[in-house]
């Protein structure tokens, strides 16, 4: 079966226990956490899949990979591990992100600049974002010093480029001709 639905299937039947549960919030942290340990540490799921450990001690370090495991991550980990769906976390952690983020009309923003944004203007685009009728913005502010100046915003799978790598990048190409001169 495709992985995508396979994992889709999980993050839904996740959701509809953590909101029975009324814990939906709880899992989000532990599903971004474990998304980021396994964003940031390739091998974790190649040693979670190692066949010294029995499921036990498996469903022990999914615990360990997040901060305050409930009961139902826990529940959520020894499912995973009893299914052998190991392999499949990274998906199955996005999937539900993006399930939260839709069930609570969040949308996660990401601000590449070239220096850190101040609070009050990060604040504004967040209120600026807010007024399109999302509830909630989650914020990354991204410090890139190539884009020498400007912004680039990105919303969902909107991106408004105004920065001046970009701007300069334009103008040289106004002014190399087709057979690669100068006018």
């Amino acid at each position: 079966m495709n992985a995508g639905v396979v994992s889709m299937r999980y993050a839904c039947a996740l959701w509809d226990y953590a909101s029975e549960r009324r814990v939906e919030d709880e899992i989000y942290a532990n599903m971004s956490q474990l998304l980021a340990l396994l964003s940031g540490v390739r091998d974790f799921v190649v040693r979670l899949q190692n066949p010294s450990f029995d499921a036990k001690k498996r469903i022990s370090l999914l615990c360990q990979a997040v901060n305050n495991p409930g009961e139902e991550y826990r529940k959520f980990a020894t499912l995973i591990v009893k299914q052998e769906r190991e392999e499949l976390l990274i998906y199955i952690a996005h999937a539900y992100i993006s399930l939260y983020r839709k069930k609570k009309n969040i949308v996660a923003v990401k601000i590449t600049t070239a220096i850190k944004l101040d609070q009050p203007i990060a604040d504004k685009v967040v209120s600026l974002v807010k007024s399109e009728g999302y509830s909630g913005v989650e914020l990354e502010n991204i410090v890139d010093d190539s884009i020498i100046g400007g912004f680039m915003l990105e919303v969902d799978s909107k991106r408004l480029d105004a920065t001046l790598s970009s701007f300069l990048k334009k103008i040289e190409k106004q002014l190399v001709d087709d057979t690669h001169r100068l006018v």
